[in-house]
């Protein structure tokens, strides 16, 4: 009986020490690939959402470092244009209604673009004819132009972006989100905004 006692307790601690040496050497292993995976930093999606107004001179001038973001972070980042015309300035709304217009036939960047490229010239003055100009120089069929420009629909909509920025408390342009979040004091360099953006991609 006693020699039987003596094998049992030699198995528990052949078993005991198994057990510690199997632990000590995988399960270190584990915390370790835990302690990498929490170390390595994934870049993560961001998305920008811009409450704007084409006749704001603000607006035009944050317009090279959007597009130096897109060129650095490519796909990482997205930037979402909101109309948020301001009753201040004369041509806002039909400048918003132009660009949703040049949407519907699939150039929205190139009248967004040429928009605020010649902000100083229509601002002054004859701007619907010089949104005219934009409009032929792109290519659209005019008489559709002419017809979604005075579209209710582009008209509500651009209302509907106005107002989703009151409520999200927009009173002047731009007004910058990331991820949902406001950005309570605008960038005053390429540097800071890049920093804005990659604190939101790297958290």
């Amino acid at each position: 009986m006693s020699k039987n006692i003596q094998l049992v307790a030699w198995i528990a601690f052949i078993a005991l020490v198994g057990g510690v040496l199997y632990f000590g050497v995988f399960g270190n292993n584990n915390d370790n690939q835990q302690t990498a995976d929490r170390g390595e930093t994934v870049a993560q999606q961001v998305e920008i959402l811009k409450y704007s107004d084409y006749q704001c001179p603000a607006c035009k001038q944050y317009i090279p470092l959007q597009n130096q973001l897109k060129r650095d972070f490519g796909d990482q980042l997205t930037i979402e244009y909101r109309h948020f015309p301001l009753d201040g300035f004369q041509y806002s709304r039909l400048a918003a209604y132009v660009v949703e217009a040049a949407a519907r036939q699939g150039h929205k960047e190139e009248m967004h673009d040429m928009i605020f490229a010649g902000q100083e010239v229509w601002s002054q003055g004859n701007a619907e004819q010089i949104f005219r100009d934009y409009a032929e120089q792109i290519g659209l069929d005019m008489e559709q132009f002419e017809q979604d420009l005075q579209d209710e629909e582009i008209h509500q909509l651009v209302e509907r972006q106005r107002n989703e920025g009151q409520r999200r408390l927009v009173q002047g342009t731009p007004t910058f989100f990331i991820n949902g979040q406001r950005v309570r004091q605008n960038p005053q360099s390429y540097d800071q905004f890049r920093s804005l953006v990659e604190m939101h991609m790297y958290r």
